[in-house]
């Protein structure tokens, strides 16, 4: 958990350096004030930001019974470009703790943890000029940087991941409400792709070496600065 903070605080510095600059406006003329991030507008041709937020996810399908979600952190960044008539094109680029609980009896797999990173690609439609509304549809590639499977309470076996399909492509729709210096956004994203192998592991271990089918979901709530 000091990790991600340290992480999320980073992100922060970063855009305190990057996109902090004075109000050109006659309020700041005078004034050697220093603006955390920048006001957005609805005239910029592009923008740039960081984005942080928390997600429920799972891993839902046949292979491994009685799914139920779990909560992660996620952090990263986005670029925008923004076009005529409030159509924009938004993209995401963040790291996510993602996984899923399961109700299993002593000795069965009670959760998968993993760690992606996912480019989300967002197409977005302002409802009207000025309007603080946006929906979005689009698509996120999603690649495992790692994984653990836990029997009961610990990581089972030792050292080693469950074999998944370490890339996976998700289906995703966004909601964001602009704000003065952010925006709130939620997404849902479901993936399209079994990321399941079928290969042993551990050795001729069930449920995972089976042709059986493993999907990612994805609910996020995300701050957009």
């Amino acid at each position: 958990m000091q990790r991600v903070l340290c992480f999320l605080f980073s992100l922060i510095l970063a855009s305190n350096l990057v996109f902090g600059q004075s109000d050109s406006s006659s309020q700041y003329e005078d004034e050697d004030e220093f603006v955390f991030w920048t006001k957005p507008s609805s005239d910029e041709p592009f923008r740039l930001g960081i984005k942080m937020g928390m997600q429920l996810t799972g891993i839902s399908g046949t292979a491994i019974p009685n799914p139920t979600p779990m909560f992660g952190l996620l952090g990263g960044g986005y670029g925008r470009i923004n076009w005529k008539g409030g159509w924009s094109l938004q993209q995401e680029v963040q790291v996510s703790f993602r996984g899923s609980n399961y109700q299993a009896d002593p000795g069965g797999i009670r959760s998968l943890r993993l760690l992606y990173i996912d480019a989300p690609l967002y197409l977005m439609k302002q409802f009207k000029r000025n309007s603080p509304h946006k929906i979005g549809i689009g698509v996120q590639f999603a690649h495992q940087i790692s994984a653990a499977m836990y029997i009961d309470e610990k990581a089972f076996p030792t050292g080693s991941s469950p074999s998944l399909d370490k890339n996976d492509w998700l289906s995703a729709a966004a909601y964001q409400y602009q704000l003065n210096y952010f925006a709130v956004q939620v997404a849902g994203k479901y993936g399209m792709r079994n990321v399941n192998l079928g290969r042993p592991w551990p050795e001729n271990a069930k449920p995972l070496n089976n042709n059986e089918k493993l999907h990612n979901f994805v609910f996020e709530l995300n701050l957009i600065f």
